[in-house]
């Protein structure tokens, strides 16, 4: 008897492998390209090697300091990768109209590069942006204002799971122009210790304080601080009018130039991070993918 079935067989595809090759073809590194997919570095090289193995080829040529693409690996990624980026378009604009709304990204400071990036990768209205205060970074998660928050490093707070730790950044001390140290190339210790600051204005936890708004420099010189501010932009306002000063990262300072205020570093003091965080009790069907598209976008 004829077995044939009356329909022609679609081979199966390798998706497990050729969303890792994807991945890696924009990465060109096998550890970050394990951190954007969630799985292990040997998990890596091992479904890049069954690619191999099913194309009988290398893809990739893998040197102890980078890795390059093949003839075979290019020509591959100029049909996968943008196959695999409308796949995935598709899917976050399914995702997004199953979910009934946008998702709510609220952000502190500034919505940085790669996190626009991010953003404008998924599907068109998809993400909302809502700027959180300075002095109040949780709150609004919290209470299911907003899905997804990008703030200021650390978050200890019940209920609230950290996804993703970026952007370390240096210290760095605002003062207006007219200020003595606005001629300087750093200021040191002693100097900010005889300065009198501002601080974020909020329902911020004292330990998130303490990081964010020291009260002390690595070497134990007290810091003190006579003002309060709700926003990064209503502190840079004091600052510039008054001989006060306020502490932020050096990100920061590149997305808030003013002719009227000068940016020095701060080496006795501790780098930030930024934290991804949602909420355990409710996440949206975006988040996931919005920290692998940031992932892809910090380097």
């Amino acid at each position: 008897m004829d077995r044939t079935p009356p329909w022609p067989v679609i081979p199966e595809l390798p998706l497990q492998e050729l969303e890792c090759f994807s991945v890696l073809v924009h990465q060109l590194h096998f550890g970050r390209t394990a951190e954007i997919l969630g799985v292990t570095q040997g998990r890596v090289s091992q479904l890049i090697k069954r690619l191999e193995n099913r194309l009988s080829a290398p893809v990739f040529v893998r040197t102890s300091r980078r890795v390059e693409l093949t003839d075979l690996g290019r020509a591959l990624a100029e049909q996968v990768v943008p196959a695999f980026r409308q796949l995935r378009e598709g899917f976050d604009a399914a995702r997004a109209a199953a979910t009934d709304r946008p998702m709510r990204v609220g952000f502190q400071c500034a919505v940085y590069e790669p996190v626009a990036k991010a953003i404008a990768s998924l599907a068109e209205g998809s993400a909302q942006l809502v700027e959180l205060s300075w002095g109040d970074p949780f709150s609004d998660l919290s209470g299911a204002e907003i899905d997804v928050a990008i703030v200021l490093s650390p978050c200890r707070e019940k209920g609230l799971q950290p996804m993703l730790e970026f952007s370390r950044q240096p210290m760095y001390l605002a003062v207006s122009t007219a200020h003595r140290l606005a001629g300087e190339s750093s200021v040191s210790a002693g100097e900010l210790s005889e300065m009198a600051l501002i601080e974020p204005r909020g329902a911020a936890p004292d330990y998130w304080r303490q990081v964010n708004a020291p009260r002390r420099t690595r070497s134990g010189i007290e810091l003190t601080y006579s003002a309060t501010a709700g926003t990064i932009q209503e502190g840079l306002s004091t600052v510039a009018s008054t001989r006060l000063g306020l502490l932020l990262c050096e990100a920061s300072t590149r997305y808030a130039p003013r002719p009227d205020i000068r940016y020095l570093p701060v080496p006795d003091l501790e780098p930030t991070t930024l934290l991804v965080l949602q909420s355990e009790r409710k996440q949206h069907g975006l988040a996931n993918r919005f920290v692998e598209l940031l992932l892809e976008n910090v380097g």
